[in-house]
């Protein structure tokens, strides 16, 4: 697998935007993860990441029971299309601006 992206990233520098697509998923034990493959400049980059959920909790009353989680980006099959944000100057530093929530 690919190494995922760099967490400690400067987003505010990734001011570019492009559309990517899901070319591989991965389960490794609890967490899920997405290749993503964007093209700048007529170069093809990718960029692994773990899905993060948006997290609603369940409850019988006031009494929480548990919780469901959607994807935050969306569909998360081979060949769904994400918003990609990248570096104009390094666009190999990219990230999913939707993948934000709970990593589940």
């Amino acid at each position: 697998m690919a190494p995922m992206g760099n967490r400690f990233m400067n987003k505010k520098n990734c001011t570019c935007e492009t559309t990517g697509t899901i070319i591989k998923t991965k389960l490794l034990t609890d967490a899920y993860f997405v290749t993503v493959e964007y093209s700048v400049g007529g170069e093809i980059y990718t960029i692994t990441v773990q899905v993060r959920y948006k997290v609603k909790l369940k409850k019988i009353g006031f009494l929480p029971i548990g919780y469901s989680g959607k994807p935050s980006i969306g569909l998360t099959k081979v060949g769904s299309t994400v918003r990609v944000l990248y570096d104009p100057k390094k666009p190999k530093k990219a990230y999913l601006p939707d993948n934000v929530g709970w990593r589940v």
